[in-house]
């Protein structure tokens, strides 16, 4: 009984406190009178089965109540130290997210891993961070000998921190920690004794936790948990011990007089909070029987959720982020689909529903609150599993538990979407897509492509519109493709330029090539779902491209239209103003006054052209693989002359050094087709500034002048950037893209066909090759190509 009041007297927060004899004793004999006097009242419950008869109860009430009201550590002053193993080396970026995305305490990340690992966590560690934002702590990996235990080697690593704290880590990190076990340890507080979520309970020698209790004694912690860094230097492991945190656990419990090796969170705590939050909250007030066991039923109601077939939650830390998304959400509401936000940084006094009214339509949020205080929490809380989940890719801790609370039961089918606040402002197009769309938001993947050679200024111009293009939190990689010509003011610009979205890929020609394999090497697709858009330096973005072209993959690719939809090859950014491709020579083009002297219902909407864009495009995967197969077999005359015609009546057919020409050819064999916008005063994507070049010869000034106003092509800028009055995104029949049956389809000389029409063309000229008289001159992907209309899907 003595030595439990000696554990009472030493769980206030202390700093190398030591205490000399007398005050020792003043303690125990003021904790011995405490106990005296309550005595009586213990044996008045004896008769009460349920009456807790010991000290316990108190002991865990000093014990929370002191924890709640110690303060947050400093800023860049905890340390975390992860090891690495064979087994968990693939999972070492999901491991490493939520530390990515820290809160300010975070100062370092040290990773150690076997040396015959370090050059693959070099790798994975390189191919992380590539996504990860631009500020975020450091991370070295440091090498360990291959038969040394990772445990012992965590503790060896401790040697290396330099900060005052240390969150200490298993392999596995922070998986299946419980949402509030999570926030405390990248959030910990100024504490004597180690701190985690995993340990033996010191009272009952298991890991079984005492209900009601935020904070619990324990004799000892296993990783992760949260230390001092000058107490975990101050031991030295015992090298035939077995159970190294037993006995770490032993000697924190020896090294003052409260014999506690640690203190376990108990992870349905409604209490514990981050030091900016709720500072002013008595977890204790509200911690009865009846609210722990509806609690622990919410934290187990997510096993029987039903899924709902259109909900969509919003995750933001401010009221402000969720006005700036209303206009999006509000075309989200009126497709049918239930609405939901969660605010974290913005308290209230419960779980009441509030509502936020703007752009026509009321959006319904919960604050964060008693009840729903982190993200795990609040979709605990709601009725539905939401099939999307829209944040912020932010850098603070609730952020980062997205990703890992999404991945468990049972929210594995919930897609999230995280978007820089930046383009909130610019996601109206958003609201357009199907609840499908958004749930494919993160398969395409699309690269950025530039070829580009001796024009500096032309490129500097096309990397500052890639820069200011909203890539709404994608990550994108981009490859810089230049020729061996290149000059020494190209080569130190691409040496130079910082692009954030993804990985960068530099290519240098060590032989001229010129611009068709310059082009055509430029990019190749690594899967299915990967697209390149191609750009030539002479080209100028919009900085909603990306917009237009991801809204066109979603609707085209991966929506309902995806199963009828295989024709398409391509998706253009550039508005067409001129058809190059009749015999007679370049003449101007107007879609809209085509589609209305036709009488079509909507001359406003997009179209399906045959003719490919150079001019800023983005390529679809298996299109661009046969291109690859087919400009091979073209090019080595086995079976088809340089000579030969293959689309009848073209001007293309005097190109001979353009990629586009036999580009061209595919097209037309197989009848495939590329999306153009159409919106008003032909506002663009894109445009070309016809920079003199491999295609674009030196000429009198005015003539110059004259030929770059037929191509040079008014850009989309961002809604309220202009004063003039321009086209919105989704100035589309009924405000949004068309159904892919509704689209109107033009042939090579820009004229209204069909889809059955060029497809007949196409397999009619294959017939007059007699490219299929013997199939086994052909290569298996063209033979499938060439000679079998219903191979290609």
């Amino acid at each position: 009984m003595l030595r439990l009041n000696r554990r009472h007297a030493n769980l206030l927060p202390r700093s190398g406190w030591r205490a000399g004899a007398a005050v020792q004793f003043l303690i125990l004999f003021s904790l011995y009178f405490l106990w005296s006097a309550t005595w009586p009242s213990k044996l008045q419950n004896n008769n009460n089965p349920h009456a807790r008869f010991d000290l316990v109860p108190s002991l865990e009430e000093q014990l929370s109540a002191t924890m709640q009201g110690t303060p947050a550590i400093e800023k860049y002053s905890l340390t975390v130290v992860l090891p690495v193993i064979a087994s968990t080396l693939p999972n070492l970026g999901e491991t490493l997210a939520p530390f990515i995305y820290a809160p300010d305490a975070l100062r370092e990340v040290v990773v150690i891993c076997p040396r015959s690992l370090l050059s693959d966590t070099h790798r994975q560690l390189r191919y992380t961070l590539s996504f990860a934002l631009r500020v975020h702590p450091d991370i070295s990996v440091h090498p360990l000998p291959d038969l040394v235990d990772h445990h012992r080697a965590a503790l060896a690593a401790i040697s290396l921190v330099k900060s005052e704290w240390i969150l200490l880590l298993d392999e596995f990190g922070l998986k299946d920690i419980s949402e509030c076990a999570r926030d405390y340890l990248l959030n910990p507080r100024v504490f004597p004794l180690p701190v985690g979520p995993r340990g033996t309970n010191l009272l009952c020698n298991s890991s079984t936790l005492s209900p009601g209790h935020p904070f619990q004694p324990a004799a000892h912690l296993v990783p992760p948990f949260v230390v001092r860094s000058n107490l975990m230097s101050g031991w030295l492991p015992p090298l035939q011990v077995s159970d190294l945190w037993s006995a770490f656990g032993e000697f924190v419990s020896q090294s003052s007089l409260d014999m506690v090796g640690g203190v376990i969170i108990a992870h349905r705590d409604k209490g514990l909070y981050t030091s900016t939050d709720r500072t002013n909250a008595n977890p204790l007030e509200s911690q009865g029987s009846g609210a722990d066991h509806d609690h622990e039923k919410q934290d187990n109601l997510g096993d029987t959720l039903p899924r709902s077939t259109g909900f969509v939650g919003f995750v933001f830390p401010l009221e402000e982020d969720l006005r700036k998304f209303l206009p999006t959400a509000c075309k989200i509401l009126l497709q049918g689909y239930t609405l939901l936000a969660f605010l974290y940084n913005t308290t209230g006094v419960d779980a009441i529903t509030h509502k936020l009214t703007g752009d026509g339509c009321t959006v319904q949020y919960h604050p964060r609150s008693d009840v729903t205080f982190t993200f795990s929490h609040w979709l605990n809380s709601l009725s539905e599993v939401p099939d999307v989940v829209i944040g912020l890719d932010e850098q603070d801790s609730v952020s980062a538990t997205f990703s890992l609370t999404l991945e468990r039961h049972p929210y594995l089918n919930t897609t999230l979407i995280r978007l820089p606040r930046s383009s909130l402002p610019h996601t109206e197009w958003m609201g357009s897509l199907t609840l499908q769309e958004l749930r494919y938001w993160n398969v395409p993947e699309v690269t950025v492509s530039v070829i580009t050679n001796d024009r500096p200024h032309s490129l500097q111009r096309l990397l500052t519109s890639i820069q200011e293009t909203l890539f709404y939190g994608d990550k994108v990689a981009l490859r810089i493709n230049m020729d061996q010509t290149s000059d020494p003011e190209t080569m130190r610009m691409v040496q130079n330029f910082d692009w954030e979205h993804g990985e960068v890929f530099i290519h240098h020609r060590v032989l001229h090539g010129g611009l068709l394999p310059a082009v055509v090497e430029s990019w190749y697709p690594h899967c299915n779902d990967s697209y390149g858009l191609l750009l030539e330096d002479d080209v100028e973005l919009s900085p909603l491209s990306y917009a237009w072209a991801k809204m066109a993959l979603l609707r085209y690719r991966y929506g309902e239209a995806s199963g009828t939809s295989s024709n398409l090859f391509g998706i253009s950014l550039y508005q067409q103003r001129n058809i190059e491709l009749r015999p007679e020579g370049r003449r101007p083009f107007d879609a809209r006054t085509l589609f209305q002297s036709n009488s079509l219902r909507n001359p406003t909407t997009p179209y399906l052209s045959q003719i490919p864009c150079s001019w800023g495009a983005i390529y679809f995967p298996s299109p661009w693989r046969e291109f690859h197969d087919y400009l091979s077999l073209r090019l080595s005359q086995d079976i088809i002359p340089m000579t030969t015609t293959i689309v009848p009546h073209v001007r293309s057919n005097k190109w001979t050094k353009s990629w586009k020409k036999y580009f061209i050819e595919l097209v037309y064999l197989r009848g495939y087709l590329m999306l153009y916008p159409n919106y008003e005063d032909f506002v663009s994507f894109s445009t070309n500034h016809l920079e003199v070049g491999s295609h674009v010869r030196s000429q009198p000034e005015g003539e110059y002048e004259r030929k770059k106003k037929l191509f040079r092509l008014p850009l989309m800028p961002l809604p309220g950037v202009s004063s003039d009055k321009s086209p919105n995104i989704l100035d589309l029949p009924g405000g949004t893209l068309p159904s892919w049956s509704t689209l109107p389809v033009l042939d090579l000389m820009g004229e209204l066909s069909s889809m059955d029409t060029i497809e007949q063309r196409g397999a009619l000229r294959r017939a007059e090759l007699h490219l299929c008289s013997d199939t086994r001159l052909l290569p298996l992907t063209l033979a499938k190509l060439l000679c079998d209309d219903n191979s290609y899907v």
